[in-house]
């Protein structure tokens, strides 16, 4: 048997108050919790649908203290598709939450959740 690659399963993604970054998750993606075994630190693991998630871990962040770029896209960044980028631009800008525009002309957006972790949204229609 060879070794093969299957698909994409989760990120994990580091947070200082899962219960706050749960709220932002939610509010602003509208991302559904799925069951998460007790791990021994606080938590949420958030619905991609297919078997995929995004793993919301309440950790000490090693990375706090590194001067990060501007734009999302030239960062550590995990991208979403999403079926309308105006829906969302209309959210963030309403929370008053900063983004940036993807430089390579794709309809894409770059934006970051309350630790500092950047989201790429990605149209794909």
């Amino acid at each position: 048997m060879s070794a093969q690659v299957l698909g994409f399963d989760h990120l994990s993604v580091l947070v200082a108050d899962a219960e706050k970054a749960l709220a932002f998750y939610q509010e602003i993606l509208g991302l559904q919790t799925v069951d998460r075994p007790n791990l021994g630190f606080p938590g949420y693991w958030l619905d991609l649908q297919n078997g995929q998630t995004i793993h919301l871990m309440q950790l000490n962040n090693p990375y706090t203290d590194i001067e990060r770029p501007e734009h999302g896209g030239r960062d550590f960044h995990f991208a979403l598709r999403v079926k309308a980028l105006d829906a969302f631009v209309e959210q963030l800008e309403q929370r008053g939450l900063p983004f940036t525009q993807s430089k390579s002309g794709r309809k894409a957006l770059f934006f970051k959740d309350l630790d500092n972790n950047v989201i790429e949204l990605y149209q794909t229609v």
